[in-house]
């Protein structure tokens, strides 16, 4: 009798956790904002976006489309928030990886986006740069607020 009751217990657990499951699999509205920036521009092979969540410590990926959501910032995305300018550098595969200031609609600072794009020797690096600072633009039209990007997309 033990046994029959948890083989109808489980089953049943089961089906009651499916509603909160699908509840929480909602992306955020910044992981939206990621999916439609890469369609928008085929050329952008990563896009990451690194913020302070609100009343949180630490500057951490909540959106990306290479995972690492939590991951905390690195030496090098801080130095992008601290001094307001973009770094970039070539990556191992020999891509171009540039990093600018995030922006909300008001354009406060509010974050770093890490961006990579194909590249290819002899393509103009200014050129790149201003391609991520169009995308980035682009995000912050469509970021009234830092909570504004934690929203769960309806």
């Amino acid at each position: 009798m033990n046994h029959m009751k948890r083989t109808l217990f489980l089953p049943m657990a089961f089906v009651f956790a499916l509603p909160v499951y699908a509840q929480s699999a909602a992306p955020i509205v910044a992981q939206q904002l990621v999916d439609k920036a890469l369609a928008a521009h085929p050329e952008l092979t990563v896009l990451a976006l690194h913020v302070t969540p609100p009343a949180a410590a630490d500057n951490i990926i909540i959106a990306s489309n290479i995972g690492r959501i939590g991951k905390k910032a690195d030496e090098d995305d801080l130095s992008v928030l601290d001094s307001g300018k973009p770094r970039v550098e070539m990556t191992n595969s020999g891509d171009l990886s540039v990093e600018v200031p995030m922006h909300d609609a008001a354009g406060q600072t509010i974050g770093v986006i890490g961006e990579t794009f194909r590249y290819h020797a002899g393509d103009d690096k200014a050129k790149t740069v201003g391609l991520a600072e169009q995308v980035r633009d682009e995000l912050a039209s469509q970021t009234p607020s830092l909570a504004t990007l934690f929203e769960r997309v309806k």
